[in-house]
């Protein structure tokens, strides 16, 4: 097995959809792997939540926010340079498409009817945001800002009016490759990610009735369901 079929075995793997010899093959690729290991790591949770997950009719603005974020998260495995893979390589291949797309579809159903908690999904990079001049220029806009752990700033710019929320860093520590800045809602119930966010960049999220602050994270580089570390940033929204 080459190292591009190691790559793109993720998700079959973590679906049980491979035979032994592909089974054996790819642990051992995974402790050589970090990137596979987290692929699959999210992989298998976001299987478990359809196991779990309770039926809920999402409210619209979930749906706008999960379906504009489809389009921005990464499907295919990391690219990496060898020689063209012969014909007969074909089956690993097939296979782990298929793999990755039952994960894909898997994921759909999640944002069409089942709600998890979280206002968007978790995307590898931040929403574009052009300048946030909508949020910033509303009449209800109020901005609030911290210093951050480690260094750099964090602002938050609200408009109960739009119902939206703009959240700049500035001069955040650099990460490394694994790991990102993630941007939280807090308020009644679970923290809402609003999707990554680059040591000097900006994300623009729906703000839901009830969110009373904004907190930034450090997270793995694919962005996680919940926070799994101390903010690094908190601040409290009117």
């Amino acid at each position: 097995m080459t190292t591009a079929d190691a790559h793109i075995l993720a998700g079959a793997y973590a679906l049980d959809a491979v035979d032994d010899l592909e089974r054996a093959a790819f642990t051992r690729h995974l402790g050589e792997c970090p990137v596979c290991a987290e692929e699959v790591a999210g992989f298998r949770e976001t299987a478990a939540l359809l196991g779990t997950a309770a039926a809920a009719g999402p409210d619209e603005s979930f749906r706008r926010n999960v379906l504009a974020e489809v389009s921005q998260t990464r499907q295919l495995p990391p690219r990496v340079a060898e020689p063209a893979v012969p014909a007969r390589r074909t089956p690993w291949r097939r296979r782990a498409v298929i793999g990755l797309a039952s994960v894909a579809a898997a994921a759909a159903v999640l944002a069409g009817g089942i709600g998890i908690g979280l206002d968007q999904s978790v995307s590898d990079r931040p929403a574009p945001v052009a300048d946030g001049g909508a949020v910033t220029s509303a009449p209800d806009a109020t901005t609030v800002r911290t210093t951050a752990v480690g260094g750099g700033s964090v602002s938050a710019t609200a408009s109960r009016q739009l119902g939206k929320v703009l959240v700049a860093a500035r001069a955040l520590p650099s990460l490394d490759a694994g790991h990102a800045y993630e941007v939280w809602l807090t308020g009644p119930g679970a923290p809402r990610s609003a999707g990554l966010v680059d040591p000097d960049g900006s994300v623009e999220a729906a703000l839901p009735a009830g969110t009373d602050g904004v907190a930034v994270t450090i997270e793995p580089a694919t962005g996680s369901l919940q926070p799994t570390t101390p903010s690094i940033a908190g601040l409290a929204v009117s």
